[in-house]
């Protein structure tokens, strides 16, 4: 009975250790026929750094590592690059979100006194949150959009990767399966 209860144990710890951690946000137009499109343009715009403040998580090399892996994400479901005549426009956005938590150290010097020394220190914490969208081009519509909470802050041999896999994730909420 032991060994069963073991193996199940077992079983169960090596599911949650290869459960994805990452919580993919979508959404998608349920009235849109999504196999109608064929071709599709990258956002230009996207391209360009936004958060000047922080280029650890937001620069040029980022932005185009995210391109890369869009164009590539939507080819790989069939669409083709057509920048005369797109059917859909394909875009990201990098959202940074700062939240100040405040962190009191009461020091008690006696039984008598009340947190006699009371210092108030700040810590700035920034969330980071990928979305990719894909819009109806002649409508301006957007038709599906995903996001997810990254760090973007890699070391640039692992940056790529890390980037391709983001959106690979992201991808794989797409209604438009090959």
């Amino acid at each position: 009975m032991k060994v069963v209860q073991f193996f199940y144990s077992l079983v169960l710890l090596l599911n949650f250790n290869c459960a994805s951690t990452s919580n993919v946000v979508f959404d998608y137009n349920l009235d849109t026929d999504f196999s109608k499109f064929n071709t599709f343009v990258l956002c230009v715009d996207d391209l360009f750094v936004e958060h000047t403040n922080m280029p650890k998580m937001d620069n040029k090399l980022i932005r185009n590592y995210i391109a890369d892996a869009v164009e590539n994400e939507m080819k790989s479901l069939g669409h083709q690059t057509n920048v005369l005549n797109p059917q859909l426009q394909v875009g990201f956005i990098i959202t940074l979100s700062e939240t100040t938590n405040t962190f009191k150290d009461c020091n008690n010097f006696d039984d008598l006194t009340y947190w006699d020394n009371c210092v108030i220190q700040e810590k700035t914490y920034i969330q980071e949150t990928l979305v990719v969208y894909v819009s109806d081009y002649q409508t301006q519509e957007i038709i599906w959009q995903a996001s997810i909470e990254c760090n973007l802050n890699k070391p640039k041999n692992i940056l790529q990767i890390h980037i391709e896999t983001l959106v690979a994730d992201l991808f794989d909420t797409y209604p438009k399966k090959v």
